[in-house]
């Protein structure tokens, strides 16, 4: 209350209030649009990874089925298999950036790329050189013991829908999948 009465303020008008509603819709949309694409992008990242992954396991698996895979007549054919397979899974997962040479055959890719080492006891070979061998240790022997394990690593670079910060232009994921060698059979009925 002043020295002239109480204060009285005049009712607002409809045109002053619906002002601003409008001004807090256009400051909220672009900020809820922007959680919805970040939103969208970690569902894409996500989806990537485990195609990535699974890529990786099926080079993996291939190279560890059988020993013989791995005889100084075999490796250069299973090393070029399991990197079309691994290209294959890759492909056939739609992923978002998918870069090959050859996309009929998908003997290659470049994103994802594939790497793949032999390993035993803490000793890595690059598979592509190593004739079957880690060090002295023969890989292509079912009795080898402890079996070598087939590392394959696959590196994807997933470029994001938004790249200003704090959202980076890409994130680079990488998958690795080890797999020991061994002779398995196929069931018998």
């Amino acid at each position: 209350m002043n020295r002239f009465g109480p204060i009285v303020f005049p009712p607002l008008s409809r045109g002053r209030a619906s002002g601003q509603s409008l001004a807090e819709f256009a400051i909220i949309v672009p900020v809820v649009l922007l959680l919805l694409l970040a939103i969208a992008d970690m569902g894409r990242l996500y989806t990537s990874a485990v195609a990535v992954e699974a890529a990786g396991r099926e080079a993996a698996d291939f190279g560890s089925f059988d020993s013989s895979n791995w005889t100084a007549a075999n490796f250069n054919t299973t090393v070029d298999e399991m990197r079309r397979r691994a290209c294959t899974a890759a492909a056939g997962s739609h992923l978002e950036g998918y870069e090959t040479t050859d996309p009929l055959n998908n003997t290659t890719c470049s994103n994802p790329t594939f790497h793949c080492t032999l390993e035993l006891s803490g000793t890595t070979v690059d598979c592509a050189s190593s004739g079957g061998f880690v060090g002295t240790t023969d890989c292509s022997l079912a009795t080898t013991e402890p079996p070598c394990t087939v590392h394959v690593e696959m590196d994807y670079d997933f470029r994001t829908f938004l790249a200003f910060p704090p959202m980076p232009e890409s994130i680079a994921i990488v998958r690795h999948s080890l797999f020991r060698v061994s002779n398995l059979a196929p069931a018998t009925p």
